[in-house]
């Protein structure tokens, strides 16, 4: 759930936001190499990582089956946090609306979660359906206060018997953070905690003597804490099944150090979970590989992605998703996923972490790369034990892929593609990282799906392709920039170009809290206004992605506009790189033959922003339309405007995704879905209206633009 980072944390990020000009001169770092022997097989991947933090919405429904299961999620947890009603707290300390409201949710998701085909885990946040969810009121009765456990006992009594009935399985996370924070201000192991957990324990497990109990979730690691706690608990006979905690600094030595307590106290094995990981900074492709890389080595049994934006119902997968469009941390998510088979010795090297898996059934050996500090260069993957059956007339074919930190992103692109020599059972890899927040994977033999073949093209912003006017300075040894340089300025009217041949263009710069407002065009069109600020820095992510554009040469123009969002400290715009795509994608109307439309809809010409100038609208609760397509995959533009509603999307009849194109600007030809990778052949993409809004917009409209089809 969304809470401050600690306060050192805080400073870092700050200090990383100011003015670019004054980044003292850092070199790149030199290369490194990385380990790993296919020879030495170990234990089946049980994908520890895939878990989320109130990544669904309030029902359970979305984010699609197709959105979930290529990830292979194991835990989920909620409770129905920031749901109005303020739970059994709301309620005037009784069960009525508020928390009926809560437990629904909760009970609506874990029966999706657990049940086949996702078959995860959900770990219920007890004190979330109480309503401790740091919006409750100053004066709240927190359970135990005055030494009287009776309405918290009621409660827990009332809540176990309602899970009981509805049939749902879940695992009780009986108080989240209950170490000082805005959840639990009653202290940290303090007795009155201990009668609060003692009581809810034993309550549950009077309701229900099989229901599993999962704590103590700290906020943060910590070995004195939970030392005293597994003392105590055990002491009192109210040890959990499940020992847990949130964050900490390396999964692999925290574990390690949980099963050093539980052991030296003399209690069993237990399984660990981090029930919530990636601090809002570390929440890009890179940290999140070396973080799941790490988890591959460790004895945790699962862990769920922190929640820092869109709480607590939008079902985002807690951002991974962009408007239901894999991001790049979601694509890191399935490269992990296919690390099936058995995982194999591998060892990093400062601040890249590697884990690795081969299956034979498969075809493959796979490396995922994760990346601690934002560290460039080059990584070298030397692979020993290399199995005969990866290998053809002396030689193994080898993909090297980059998934980068963009929102939305279709697919991981292909750094290189070739057939490798291997020598005595041995192969190196060369991997430039280019950029310290990208994720990066090896393959040996089979390809991993999602490959955008041949890739886009990464062009520096320090390269002759872009020029810069007046009042421009440049900055390296930037560590989490691309190839470590900043092209920035803080003076209004300050003018970059960069020429591309190509049909996209996806421009990254430095969004901080210092960052000002820039506009950008194509080809001498319209201007757009990006604002860079961010309350947390993002030095390389994309900010602005061109429409699809007629293939050939075209020029992107960027001015800084001298203006701000009022939340920034500065004027500053800092250029890191731009990705140029290639791919020959078929662009086409919505009054093309492909598009079918049922009643309710009609059409606009003349519109000047839209393709072609056609809009195809309909303000009519469930119309439908149709577009029929052959390839690989399919982007929908629409109108994004103050009056326009939510629509719903199905591919080939498949589950809909809900699509909301309201926005406070108009955008009258962006992507506003994307489809996944889809096998090559015939696929049809259904429209469905809805007669459902966002609160803020002003009207009931959908209004189709044109579609790209990637072959």
């Amino acid at each position: 759930m969304s809470r401050a980072a600690p306060p050192s944390r805080l400073i870092a990020v700050l200090l990383l936001g100011l003015t670019l000009a004054v980044v003292p001169s850092v070199a790149q770092a030199a290369d490194t190499t990385v380990n790993v022997d296919l020879s030495a097989a170990g234990k089946a991947p049980n994908f520890a990582g895939s878990g989320f933090l109130y990544g669904l919405n309030q029902d359970g429904s979305g984010p699609a089956d197709s959105l979930l299961q290529p990830l292979h999620p194991t835990l989920f947890r909620g409770g129905g946090a920031r749901i109005a009603g303020h739970g059994w707290i709301g309620d005037g300390y009784a069960a009525g609306s508020g928390y009926q409201v809560r437990l629904n949710s909760a009970v609506a998701q874990a029966r999706r979660v657990t049940a086949a085909p996702i078959n995860a885990t959900y770990h219920l946040l007890v004190s979330d359906v109480w309503g401790a969810d740091t919006e409750q009121p100053a004066n709240t009765v927190y359970p135990c206060d005055n030494g009287d456990c009776n309405n918290w006992r009621t409660f827990v009594n009332r809540l176990a018997t309602d899970v009981r009935a509805s049939g749902a399985r879940v695992q009780y996370d009986i108080w989240n953070e209950p170490d000082g924070t805005g959840f639990w201000p009653r202290g940290v192991n303090s007795a009155q905690y201990y009668q609060m957990w003692d009581t809810a324990v034993n309550e549950i497990r009077r309701v229900d003597p099989a229901a599993v109990i999962v704590g103590p979730s700290y906020s943060g690691y910590n070995h004195g804490w939970l030392d005293a706690w597994v003392i105590r608990t055990k002491a009192d006979g109210t040890l959990p099944n499940v020992l847990n905690w949130h964050f900490g600094n390396d999964p692999l030595a925290d574990s390690a150090d949980a099963a050093a307590i539980l052991s030296a106290h003399g209690v069993a094995a237990l399984p660990l979970t981090i029930d919530e990981y990636l601090f809002s900074q570390q929440q890009q492709p890179g940290y999140l590989a070396w973080f799941l890389s790490r988890l591959a080595a460790s004895n945790v049994s699962a862990a769920a992605h922190a929640i820092w934006s869109d709480c607590c119902v939008a079902g985002t997968l807690d951002s991974v998703l962009w408007n239901n469009q894999p991001t790049g941390q979601w694509w890191t998510y399935r490269a992990y996923a296919q690390m099936t088979g058995n995982l194999v010795s591998a060892t990093g090297s400062g601040p890249i972490a590697v884990a690795a898996s081969i299956d034979r059934n498969a075809g493959r050996a796979v490396a995922l790369l994760g990346n601690q500090t934002g560290q460039t260069g080059t990584t070298t993957v030397a692979f020993r034990g290399v199995p005969s059956w990866l290998v053809t007339n002396g030689r193994a074919h080898v993909t090297v892929a980059r998934i980068a930190n963009q929102s939305p992103l279709t697919g991981p692109a292909i750094v290189s593609s070739a057939d490798v020599t291997v020598t005595g059972g041995t192969l190196n890899v060369a991997v430039p990282m280019t950029s310290g927040s990208d994720a990066y994977t090896v393959t040996l033999g089979t390809p991993l799906d999602g490959g955008t073949t041949g890739g886009p093209t990464i062009v520096d912003a320090n390269s002759p392709d872009f020029t810069y006017g007046a009042n421009w300075g440049v900055t390296t040894g930037v560590p989490d920039m691309f190839n470590g340089t900043a092209n920035w300025s803080q003076v209004a009217g300050a003018t970059a170009t960069f020429r591309f041949t190509g049909t996209q263009v996806a421009l990254h710069a430095v969004r901080d809290v210092d960052q000002g407002r820039m506009t950008v065009a194509i080809d001498g069109g319209t201007a757009v206004t990006v604002d860079n600020y961010a309350a947390a820095r993002n030095a390389s992510g994309v900010v602005w992605t061109s429409p699809t554009l007629a293939a050939g040469p075209h020029t992107l123009t960027i001015v800084n506009t001298g203006q701000r969002n009022p939340s920034s400290t500065g004027t500053n715009i800092a250029l890191d790189r731009a990705d140029v795509t290639a791919a020959a994608v078929s662009s086409f109307d919505g009054t093309d033959a492909r598009f079918a439309y049922g009643s309710g809809w009609g059409v606009t010409t003349g519109v000047p922003d839209m393709f072609n100038g056609t809009a195809n609208w309909s303000f009519t609760t469930g119309s439908t339309a149709t577009l029929t397509f052959t390839g690989t995959r399919v982007a929908l533009h629409a109108v994004r405007d103050v009056d326009q509603q939510i629509m719903a999307l199905s591919l080939d009849g498949g589950a809909e995704s809900l699509v909301d194109n309201y926005a406070a600007a108009r955008n009258a030809s962006g992507v506003v879905w994307t489809s996944p990778a889809l096998s090559a052949g015939s696929h049809t993409l259904r429209v469905r209206v809805t007669g459902t809004k966002n609160a803020a917009s002003s009207g009931f409209n959908v209004a189709i633009d044109s579609a790209d089809v990637t072959p």
